[in-house]
């Protein structure tokens, strides 16, 4: 009987533990998780060239596109059981310089995505820039998507001037 009651509150207490660990994780990936990537032509003046873009993943080639400012590119990145270290690089051409960067990376965008699961990049002259601030949606549901607002945030997307910033480098 003894025996019994220590396997028994063993038990309650591992059970415990388990609970309040996963309980304080920040967020835990699940297969078939998908998060929408974005890269946005940010440049004031490109009309001259385009900013080309091409993407690659280990699951395969995301293909190429010629970005006219203000357009972008956007493909959905999903957690598959092979994939728990996926990664979407891009490399960048403008005129003479060119830049690769990770669009997207699990272990790193996982947490940095938000609840919305969406990560948009804003290339610019001076660098690139990450965010996951979808405020279009929030204006629309609160009745205030004038022009305006929206022309002031590169069409409903507030980008955050934080350190996952690269530059592009001239060859």
């Amino acid at each position: 009987m003894r025996t019994m009651k220590k396997i028994l509150l063993s038990l309650i207490i591992i059970s415990s533990i388990i609970t309040l660990t996963s309980m304080l994780q920040p967020h835990t990936l699940s297969l078939g998780e998908e998060f929408d990537v974005r890269v946005i032509n940010s440049f004031r003046d490109n009309s001259s060239l385009p900013l080309v873009i091409w993407c690659t993943s280990p699951q395969g080639d995301l293909g190429g596109r010629a970005l006219q400012e203000g357009d972008d590119f956007r493909w959905t990145a999903r957690i598959e059981l092979w994939a728990w270290r996926a990664e979407y690089t891009c490399t960048m051409k403008w005129e003479l310089k060119r830049k690769r960067f990770e669009a997207f990376k699990v272990s790193r965008d996982s947490n940095r995505c938000g609840i919305t699961k969406k990560c948009s990049w804003s290339v610019r002259e001076d660098g690139f820039y990450f965010s996951s601030d979808e405020i279009a949606n929030l204006f629309a549901l609160l009745g205030h998507a004038q022009r305006r607002h929206l022309s002031k945030y590169n069409k409903g997307i507030k980008f955050s001037w934080i350190t996952f910033f690269v530059k592009f480098r001239t060859p």
